[in-house]
């Protein structure tokens, strides 16, 4: 068996990759240039699979958003044939965006958009989550992704770059999934998949509509023995979305969901050692622990959107929820976790005109509050030895403007100022009182400018600030190992990122290319982590430079293409006892790439093949320990039969990994004891059927 990791780094090879970059754009931009004067026509317009609202909060084409911005539409999330668990099954084709399988239900998937959020040991940080308007993210930085519908997902946006600020903390990227519409008429449909380790996902999906009132429910249950050892899981979920119209210029939304996750298997990391002698064992303590995890979140909310005339309207969104996490972790040691959230959001419109240029104002409050009660057991049968109560409260202001100053000039921008207090009360004071507070104001702008070099060809520039604060989970322990102790020298990160883009529509192509630039003071990073347990400090400065291209081709009705490239250096700019300036961050992968080609025979049947490489992974701060770079090839089918009276049946298979390669899909970063290795499947099959009815 080959191994997957390399504890000898040559550094050259990341320097290699660097040469590139300019070169790389020059010639995309090139071409788009030539492409354009040979083939694009006049006054195309987009159809609604480009329209976005992440970045302008406003429906509108992303062509003209001056920003990095893919949306994943729902006919790709159904035609992926996947089982729509996790995000890492279809967004791998978003340039910039990184999500680490984790092979692991226990712990969410390792999401970074160039860069941020790679940190994370569990949860999500530094990429801001929204679900229909309602953040999954909550006022400290922290967020859950197992909510997260995709069977009823409409669409899926993800913003990278200086906008992304615009959401306020811990928005080094968005990702905004947004549930489809209830639609007039009835429809139910069934949907049952398989696939290797004993897979499978039950769901049922039902619509109806009519023109004051709709009700779209999706329900679904999945459970899987595991690629790997001791890791077993079940969850269920429910979203339901219902949209009533007492007017026709009042349109309100109401939005439940509910996840049950009980005695989620955790596998733990594995050590160079162990990855080498099976790659399918669990960590150490995994068994004898019974290493576990248990989640149950329930969330409702509402959207209000009043319009009081054609130029002005306002939004307001409140949302309540809890969510309690009971984790066992291979040390023994147990955290039990019970959250209360709640929190709004209150945006008013106007459309007006400035220097006779149409303005388009946004402007609003954003308020939110997360209160967790923590305990901490030495083990399962021990009275408990931390008790806490936390909190983290948000107030946020802000104003957007969009300004069209002329068929050839456009100007997006924006100010927020956040106020973020996280408090931590020891109720444990047998061994010390370590409670903590502390308090992080910050006010940030953004600026970008768009260049319309034709209708079909833009360029543009843009500049943002951003801020990321610590989260509860991360202020936790100054050291590891050590008692409980807030931390309260954690600062929060300042990142500054500068953005140059071109975006074409080529006839029968079109590409977006980015070129960025991020520098970040006190980055947020891991300290040590055993145990299941991390300590995190302030890194100094770091660096992140890199080159993001999005391409899509049909070279004829049958037979289409796309690809997505990601080449990023990331890199520390400062030196303390942990650190060495000069070496990369951990859990960045240096390129990735996604392409796909798609044949469509009939109407009825497709077939696609994937490719998808991903660099090598850094597992410590010193460099020493990586997991190296993969190449994968994945092959999916579909066909669909309508059955008559309103019957649908539609039915699909994939193979992933289909050359049954050995590799590591993420790291744990920093684990003191070595065990950063999360190895990922090998060959997996899938078949599915979706059965569907319509009636009137």
């Amino acid at each position: 068996m080959t191994s997957s990791i390399n504890h000898q780094v040559p550094e050259s090879k990341l320097r290699s990759i660097n040469k590139g970059y300019s070169s790389v754009l020059a010639a995309s931009i090139f071409c788009s240039f030539l492409g354009v004067n040979a083939n694009a026509a006049e006054g195309e317009t987009a159809n609604l699979d480009n329209m976005v609202v992440t970045a302008t909060r406003e429906l509108k084409d992303a062509f003209d958003v001056p920003a990095s911005v893919d949306k994943i539409t729902q006919d790709t999330l159904e035609k992926a044939g996947t089982f729509q668990v996790n995000l890492s099954e279809t967004l791998t084709r978003v340039p910039g965006l990184v999500i680490n399988n984790r092979n692991n239900f226990a712990q969410d998937l390792q999401i970074s958009i160039r860069g941020f959020g790679a940190r994370s040991t569990s949860g999500v940080r530094g990429v801001r989550l929204i679900a229909d308007g309602i953040p999954a993210t909550m006022p400290d930085g922290s967020g859950q992704i197992s909510h997260f519908s995709l069977s009823s997902a409409e669409s899926i946006e993800v913003l990278r770059g200086p906008f992304s600020s615009l959401y306020g903390n811990s928005s080094g990227g968005v990702i905004n999934i947004i549930t489809e519409e209830p639609k007039k008429g009835n429809e139910i449909e069934l949907n049952q998949v398989f696939g290797t380790d004993n897979t499978s996902r039950t769901g049922i999906k039902f619509n109806t509509g009519t023109e004051d009132f709709g009700w779209v429910l999706d329900m679904s249950h999945f459970e899987t023995d595991g690629y790997r050892n001791h890791s077993e899981a079940k969850r269920d979920n429910v979203n339901s979305k219902m949209v009533f119209r007492p007017g026709k210029d009042t349109k309100i939304s109401w939005l439940l969901n509910y996840v049950d996750m009980p005695e989620v298997q955790d596998p733990l990391g594995l050590t160079a050692t162990q990855l080498a002698a099976d790659r399918k064992q669990a960590g150490t303590g995994a068994v004898f622990r019974n290493a576990r995890k248990s989640v149950e979140q329930t969330q409702t909310g509402l959207v209000i959107d009043h319009s009081f005339s054609p130029t002005t309207g306002l939004v307001f969104s409140p949302y309540i929820g809890e969510r309690s996490i009971r984790q066992v972790l291979g040390s023994g040691v147990v955290i039990d976790l019970k959250n209360e959230y709640s929190g709004a959001d209150v945006r008013l419109r106007h459309q007006t005109t400035l220097l006779s240029s149409p303005l388009l104002l946004n402007m609003g409050v954003t308020v939110g509050e997360l209160d967790q009660a923590r305990k901490g057991f030495a083990t399962e049968t021990a009275p408990a030895n931390r008790i806490e109560s936390n909190t983290a409260e948000q107030s946020d202001q802000y104003i957007q403007a969009e300004w069209l100053l002329s068929e050839k000039w456009a100007v997006l921008g924006g100010v927020r100022n956040s106020s973020i207090e996280i408090r931590s009360r020891d109720e444990f004071l047998s061994n010390g009182d370590g409670s903590g507070a502390k308090d992080y104001e910050e006010l940030t702008s953004n600026l970008g400018l768009t260049y319309y070099i034709n209708p079909n060809l833009n360029t543009y520039v843009s500049y943002g600030e951003g801020f990321e604060t610590p989260t509860l989970l991360e202020t936790a322990y100054r050291m590891v190992p050590g008692a409980p102790n807030f931390n309260p020298d954690l600062d929060a990160a300042k990142s500054k990122q500068y953005e140059v883009g071109i975006k074409a529509r080529l006839g029968a192509s079109q590409l977006n290319a980015a070129l960025y630039s991020v520098d970040t003071e006190n980055e947020i990073v891991v300290r040590a982590s055993a145990g299941g347990v991390t300590a995190f400090q302030n890194a100094g400065a770091t660096h992140r430079e890199g080159f993001e291209l999005g391409m899509q081709h049909s070279f004829s009705p049958k037979l289409n293409a796309s690809a997505a490239l990601n080449i990023i250096t990331a890199e520390y700019k400062s030196s303390n006892a942990s650190i060495t300036s000069g070496n990369s961050l951990p859990s960045i992968p240096d390129q990735t790439l996604f392409t796909e080609l798609v044949y469509k025979a009939t109407d009825r049947l497709e077939a696609a093949g994937e490719y998808r490489h991903v660099g090598r992974l850094f597992a410590n701060d010193d460099n020493t320990a990586q997991a190296n770079s993969y190449n994968l090839v994945n092959l999916r089918l579909s066909y669909t039969q309508p059955l008559g009276s309103g019957w649908n049946l539609r039915t699909y298979g994939r193979i992933d990994n289909l050359l049954d390669k050995e590799y590591v899909g993420s790291v744990i970063v920093n684990q003191a004891a070595g065990q950063f290795y999360e190895p990922a499947a090998e060959r997996q099959l899938l078949v599915g059927a979706t059965l569907g009815y319509k009636w009137k």
